[in-house]
């Protein structure tokens, strides 16, 4: 299917959202943010403590239901250990409709809605899959190198955390680990590459270190250590992202020594997902290290 005929199939991350909040019987909480940006809330509203969920999908796709699943438990695991959080989805707009860098625009709506709502940044993290953490990275790559034309994301002090799983930092697809992995990982070479050709197309050359961080500048991300108080980077051994995953999170490491790279054995493509997805019952290994990695930075 084209890209246009595969989002018709998929729908709208409103749409799905409130499709699985009806059947998880739960009451669906959505701030409007303007410009076509929301905040979904899985589960109750709360201010206290918050986790900020951008989803992937190649800035093409909506979040799935099995992602949104995965975060429920997520929040139902925290509050098994006394840490009561507010989980939110960043609900954002997608390309061809809005290229470059609009969704960073609408993340900048997001986290400042979230201050003005009385969320402390030492009670945020961050975390993001595939072209969502891409976006968490588009972030801090702001805050570090203010673009003009995107407002001010105002914090005030370090942000608790920032999780990228799997994060896509390589449009161009063409590390050594696209064609080891092709045929292992559920994701092909060919459907990214073409994915990542739509999405490059909007952005110029002297941008690209915003969207492919592989490609960004040596120092591009000094100073982060500044902006977060730690970051987790996962990936899959058998993911086509890996190597460049791999690439980013030493880069990270290098600024931040509170950066932990995690390369999950023979996993796919956000891993974690596939579990709830699939109905598995017992699950991976990514699934424990987020709880307790998400746990521990609320426990600071």
């Amino acid at each position: 299917m084209s890209i246009r005929q595969m989002q018709n199939s998929f729908g709208t991350t409103l749409g799905t959202y409130k499709t699985w909040t009806k059947k998880a019987k739960l009451p669906a909480i959505v701030d409007e943010l303007g410009e076509d940006a929301r905040l979904l809330w899985i589960g109750p509203k709360r201010l206290e403590r918050v986790v900020f969920f951008s989803h992937g999908g190649g800035f093409l796709f909506p979040a799935s239901d099995h992602s949104i699943s995965f975060w429920r438990y997520v929040q139902l695991e925290l509050e098994k250990q006394g840490i009561e959080v507010g989980m939110v989805l960043f609900s954002y707009s997608l390309s061809p409709t809005a290229g470059f860098p609009t969704p960073l625009k609408q993340m900048q709506l997001g986290l400042n809605f979230l201050s003005n709502a009385g969320v402390k940044p030492q009670n945020l993290q961050l975390v993001g899959d595939s072209a969502g953490a891409n976006l968490l990275l588009q972030v801090l790559s702001h805050i570090l190198h203010p673009r003009s034309d995107v407002p001010e994301i105002r914090l005030g002090a370090p942000l608790r955390g920032v999780l990228l799983i799997s994060p896509w930092t390589n449009l161009s697809a063409d590390s050594k680990s696209h064609t080891e992995n092709d045929g292992r990982d559920f994701l092909s070479k060919a459907p990214i590459t073409l994915w990542g050709a739509q999405i490059l197309a909007d952005v110029p050359e002297a941008d690209i270190a915003y969207v492919e961080t592989v490609r960004a500048p040596d120092g591009w991300f000094q100073g982060v250590d500044a902006v977060v108080e730690r970051v987790l980077v996962t990936a899959g051994g058998a993911e086509l992202l890996r190597d460049d995953v791999v690439v980013v999170g030493e880069v990270l490491k290098k600024h931040h020594p509170k950066t932990e790279l995690v390369i999950q054995k023979n996993g796919l493509h956000e891993d974690m997902y596939l579990d709830f997805a699939a109905g598995e019952k017992k699950l991976g290994s990514l699934t424990p290290l987020i709880v307790e990695w998400l746990a521990a930075g609320f426990s600071l």
